[in-house]
């Protein structure tokens, strides 16, 4: 039986070579607007990585993997993508990285109508997010804020309304006041006063987000929308 190949030998540094290329050749499709030949590329690229245990670059190529099949509507892979480029940055130890990928396939579950999975992924995300950036940064405030979204949605008004309070103490320590990220959150927080029956109180916090958000309108239309109308009719 002839000898395994050494990692470091010609022939598999030729396939590492190769799968480089295929990666800038995806990217450069991509760039071009042509995301089906990015994908093909980039899922020949994937496979070579993974299979040669290059855990960073298999993690970079499965995001980019995932971000195009979520901008595609392919949602079955864009899901499997995430959580495979989770696992690798884990495994690469890029744990930085790890927070939004999870936070991108919950917000997908949640698409597809799985709140209870979506919950426990924003869960982690969050976890790992205030591990890895701490607890005021602008993707943790992010997390909560998705995570108190989604649980607004399950019926959770008391974890909502924590989650809620969190993102828009992390916004308001980084950006001030009267961020129009703030403006979200005090809107958010409008809806689930609403949603408890505390119409004075929502209209306080719809009012209070309408003011900020209406000084920034190229933004955040839909939601402003969204505050606008609910303030309207309570």
């Amino acid at each position: 039986m002839a000898p395994a190949a050494s990692p470091n030998s010609p022939e598999y540094i030729e396939r590492d070579h190769a799968s480089l290329a295929l990666e800038v050749a995806g990217d450069k499709a991509a760039s071009r607007g042509d995301q089906r030949e990015a994908l093909s590329c980039w899922a020949e690229s994937l496979g070579t990585f993974t299979d040669r245990a290059k855990s960073a670059d298999a993690a970079r190529v499965a995001a980019k993997l995932a971000v195009t099949e979520e901008s595609l509507g392919d949602t079955q892979n864009a899901c499997a993508h995430y959580a495979q480029a989770a696992d690798l940055y884990q495994l690469a130890g890029d744990k930085h990285r790890v927070p939004l990928c999870l936070n991108n396939l919950a917000m997908l579950r949640k698409l597809c109508g799985d709140l209870e999975e979506a919950a426990v992924l924003l869960g982690r995300a969050l976890d790992e997010a205030s591990r890895c950036h701490g607890s005021t940064h602008g993707e943790t405030a992010l997390i909560a804020s998705n995570l108190g979204a989604v649980l607004c949605e399950c019926g959770n008004l008391l974890g909502a309304e924590q989650r809620h309070m969190q993102a828009l103490g992390i916004r308001e320590q980084l950006f001030g006041p009267t961020h129009p990220e703030v403006g979200l959150s005090l809107g958010h927080l409008g809806v689930l006063h609403q949603m408890r029956g505390d119409h004075e109180g929502a209209g306080r916090f719809y009012t209070s987000a309408l003011a900020i958000l209406n000084e920034f309108p190229q933004l955040h239309e839909p939601e402003r929308a969204i505050f606008r109308e609910n303030l309207a009719g309570l």
